[in-house]
C-alpha cells in the first residue's frame, strides 16, 4: 500500500467500536480468535 496512513485510523475505529458498518450489529460479524489459532490456521493452508 502507498499510503497506508488514512487506513490505519479507519482499522483501530473498527477495533475500538467507533465505526460501524450500516446496519450495525446485522451489517457485520465479529468474533474471537487467539494470535497462536490465526498462525496455525495460516501455516496448515501454505
Amino acid at each position: 500500500m502507498q499510503n497506508p496512513g488514512p487506513r490505519i485510523p479507519m482499522l483501530d475505529g473498527f477495533n475500538e467500536g467507533w465505526i460501524e458498518f450500516e446496519g450495525g450489529e446485522a451489517g457485520s460479524r465479529k468474533g474471537k480468535t487467539t494470535f497462536e489459532a490465526a498462525v496455525r490456521t495460516l501455516i496448515e493452508g501454505a
